[in-house]
């Protein structure tokens, strides 16, 4: 598939998500490793080039990527070749997740994971727009408008 293939296909599925109603994306990441944080991040930032609301609700071990030595350690789970490659590619997490806040992309933090790891909003990188709880998070993923994915 070309990427221009690619990009006409997107376009039509977020027309066909609008039509529907769904202005909004929601996606939960619940892992700390990059494999998981750039699909995430790749999602969020085309969500809002396609003119889309979008966010991202950090849990569990997905909350090391909102810590500085977390971010260190989330290109752990390729092996050193591997990374190479993708620094050679894509911008490192810190820099994906500046950009995506530059674009709009707002990005929360789960309160009960904190709790949970013993973290405080010190602890937390700039990015964090705030910290919610699973109640808050449900009423933002219930909306009529909002299309929700867990990565």
């Amino acid at each position: 598939m070309t990427t221009g293939v690619a990009a006409g296909r997107a376009s039509e599925t977020i027309e066909h998500a609008k039509q529907e109603g769904k202005k909004s994306l929601f996606l939960v990441l619940s892992k700390g490793g990059a494999d998981m944080a750039y699909p995430t991040l790749i999602l969020a930032t085309t969500a809002r080039a396609l003119g889309m609301d979008a966010h991202i609700y950090f849990t569990f071990w997905g909350m090391q990527l909102l810590t500085s030595e977390g971010r260190k350690k989330s290109m752990d789970v390729f092996p050193p070749e591997m990374q190479k490659a993708i620094a050679a590619k894509f911008p490192t997490i810190e820099a994906f997740m500046h950009q995506a806040k530059e674009a709009g992309v707002h990005i929360h933090a789960c309160s009960p994971t904190m709790d949970m790891f013993g973290l405080t909003k010190a602890n937390l990188v700039n990015e964090v727009d705030d910290v919610i709880g699973a109640s808050t998070y449900l009423e933002f993923a219930a909306r009529p408008d909002a299309l929700t994915l867990f990565i």
